[in-house]
């Protein structure tokens, strides 16, 4: 009867729309996926090599890794975080690193991510282009607003150049914040920063050492005047 094929023709319209609805969250669901482990892949291979050879290198590398995490924040949401993200580098065995350094890689990956988040790098395509082919780009908010990108170092070079191009020791920063730290002495976060470094392989025992020294050095001198 026509009541029987209406009946008919209005639950098919109703499958149909239900199917296209399911393949399109599941096409979502499959993109999500598909750029989630490109991105953690992407920031692993970074990672796996984080002694580089030069400055330019060294750049690609770090603000490349800032973009990979903002694609992973996109993907997972209010769940993200920097240490949950090394955890599963280390669970699917992207890296192979000691708990020594995982450490040193969240707290480096965590401050330069929050400092790319406050200089407003991931409030527009231009700056987001930028990071994902590693070059500098301008400063869009905060106190240093319209300044160039740059990297510096924890440990100075004036201080110490073993480690000038190693990862862990590169800070994203203002032009004219990195030009104040290139030469500033050796404090007690300078100190511990080489401490930690040692403890994860990442410093020799002698350059730390020596780093040690030096600020027992400035402290006893300081304490005189």
């Amino acid at each position: 009867s026509e009541i029987t094929l209406s009946f008919n023709f209005f639950w098919k319209v109703i499958f149909l729309v239900l199917l296209i609805i399911g393949l399109n969250y599941w096409f979502d669901w499959r993109d999500e996926v598909n750029s989630y482990n490109r991105h953690l892949n992407a920031l692993a291979e970074i990672l796996e090599k984080p002694t580089r050879k030069g400055e330019k290198a060294c750049k690609t590398a770090t603000f490349q890794s800032m973009f990979h995490l903002h694609k992973i924040e996109k993907v997972k949401g209010e769940k993200f975080e920097v240490r949950s993200t090394m955890d599963e580098l280390l669970k699917e065995n992207l890296i192979n690193i000691s708990l020594e350094e995982r450490s040193l890689y969240v707290d480096v990956l965590r401050e330069n991510y929050n400092n790319a988040r406050d200089f407003g790098l991931f409030k527009n395509e231009q700056s987001l282009e930028a990071l994902e082919e590693g070059r500098g780009t301008k400063l869009t908010a905060g106190p240093w607003r319209g300044e160039t990108l740059q990297l510096g170092h924890f440990i100075s070079p004036e201080i110490n150049d073993t480690i000038q191009y190693h990862f862990v020791n590169r800070l994203i920063l203002p032009e004219t914040v990195k030009a104040a730290m290139e030469f500033a002495d050796i404090t007690k976060d300078v100190r511990d920063r080489a401490d930690r470094m040692k403890r994860a392989k990442v410093l020799d025992v002698g350059s730390c050492d020596s780093i040690i020294r030096q600020y027992n050095t400035l402290r006893e001198l300081s304490s005189r005047n």
